[in-house]
């Protein structure tokens, strides 16, 4: 393989990595482990329609929160060490009871 070609690999490989941060496997017809890849720390509470949260099960010891975007639907992993999704989880447990 040329140098080049290598480079080019490189790049789209890295690319993948960066696009798939923070995004959700739920509905890709797969059956991960976990249904996050990454997760988002960044405060976007003002853009969020709705947020579930998954205990840790016997196929992801992490808890995972996904919030779906209002505009566009999709379906981000929040963060749960960052302390706005905290309190979002201390609302969603309350709410839960």
């Amino acid at each position: 393989m040329g140098s080049k070609t290598l480079g080019g690999c490189l790049t789209v490989l890295v690319a993948c990595l960066v696009i798939t941060d923070g995004l959700s496997l739920r509905g890709a017809g797969a059956e991960p482990r976990c249904r996050c890849i990454g997760t988002e720390g960044r405060r976007i509470g003002k853009l969020i329609a709705r947020v579930e949260m998954f205990s840790p099960s016997p196929h992801c010891k992490d808890t995972e929160i996904i919030a779906t975007l209002k505009d566009s639907g999709k379906e981000i992993c929040l963060d749960p060490s960052a302390p706005w999704v905290k309190k979002v989880i201390n609302i969603l447990s309350r709410n839960q009871r």
